[in-house]
């Protein structure tokens, strides 16, 4: 299975008064891995694949200034549409201690035609997830 990782840094407006990352900002690092996760395999990100489903596990918090990595992969190919697992970790920037896992989830995504009915995945996309897989 291929990774696709990419990081950010846990910017102020990403927490609550406390200080600690508000849950739905998870989801934001979600796409940043997907959008990552797109380009490296030069695959449009566009209207037509638009997320149908999405899941969360928060495992603990992330804080302002923590840096972040996720980890995106191809979990499942459908007919007309694909699955992408997430984690989100955070990294000790010393490198004295393994990263910590915040979060873990997926994203389903279908493909759709101009009446935004699903429609089967795109050969071209098919091309590039597929090795993804193994």
């Amino acid at each position: 299975m291929r990774i696709f990782t990419t990081r950010t840094r846990v910017r102020f407006a990403e927490t609550d008064k406390s200080g600690i990352v508000y849950y739905a900002n998870y989801f934001n690092y979600f796409e940043l891995g997907r959008v990552a996760l797109f380009r490296d395999l030069g695959l449009p990100y566009v209207r037509r694949v638009p997320i149908a489903e999405t899941h969360c596990n928060f495992r603990t918090s992330a804080n302002f200034g923590d840096l972040l990595e996720i980890r995106s992969h191809i979990a499942e190919l459908r007919r007309a549409g694909f699955r992408i697992g997430c984690e989100v970790h955070r990294i000790d920037e010393s490198g004295q201690a393994a990263p910590t896992l915040l979060a873990e989830g997926y994203t389903g995504m279908v493909t759709v035609g101009d009446d935004h009915r699903p429609i089967p995945l795109p050969d071209h996309f098919r091309a590039a997830l597929e090795p993804c897989l193994e």
